[in-house]
């Protein structure tokens, strides 16, 4: 009986490592097919302020567009790596609705027939979320030309209170998929030791 394709889904807060993860992942494992992330600055090609910012229509438009990645995967391959996948139905409690999570996390499910998901999830507290990403939010709330300070402040609770609301979220969708799944702490540890726990999870899963 042929083998089903490997599907590692690498996931997690903003600035939980799973960019900078993702970019040493692809010199490892050179043969990988490599889905990078959906989102509003792929999808749309231009300037955007964020995920905070992102409205009903546009995380629709990612969500759809992700499910089509998935369900486009080439079955003959091996092993496929995606950034986030069914775990921005995370994004559409905040962005739509819970009606909508629900709906679209089965249209996830059924994306994923003929492949073996694997979820990665690395969990990374949303202080340290925040810490790790006010700076990169501050240098684009300049970018976009705001100028009055009573507003750069709004923005950026506007931006803390996003990553504080995810959290729950990550984790509850973390616990429902049925997928194998395993969740990598990266709050304070060093990149060596969360880099060897990344290569040595999938080395665990590859021929």
């Amino acid at each position: 009986m042929a083998t089903k394709p490997i599907l590692f889904i690498i996931a997690g807060p903003q600035s939980s490592g799973k960019t900078t993860i993702l970019q040493h992942l692809k010199k490892k494992f050179p043969l990988f097919l490599f889905i990078n992330e959906t989102n509003q600055y792929s999808l749309l090609n231009k300037n955007h302020l964020g995920g905070a910012f992102v409205t009903r229509e546009i995380e629709e438009q990612i969500v759809k567009a992700d499910i089509k990645k998935v369900e486009e995967i080439d079955r003959s391959l091996k092993h496929i790596v995606i950034e986030t996948g069914i775990m921005h139905c995370a994004y559409l409690e905040v962005f739509m609705s819970k009606k909508d999570a629900r709906s679209y996390f089965h249209k996830y499910i059924q994306a994923h027939k003929g492949l073996h998901p694997i979820l990665i999830f690395i969990d990374t507290k949303p202080q340290v979320s925040w810490n790790r990403r006010r700076r990169i939010y501050i240098e684009r709330i300049i970018q976009a030309g705001v100028i009055d300070s009573s507003k750069k402040k709004e923005m950026l609770a506007k931006y803390q209170g996003n990553i504080e609301k995810l959290y729950p979220l990550w984790i509850k969708y973390f616990h429902k998929v049925s997928f194998e799944k395993y969740m990598i702490k990266n709050s304070n540890k060093t990149w060596n030791v969360f880099e060897k726990e990344i290569i040595n999870r999938i080395k665990t899963h590859i021929d």
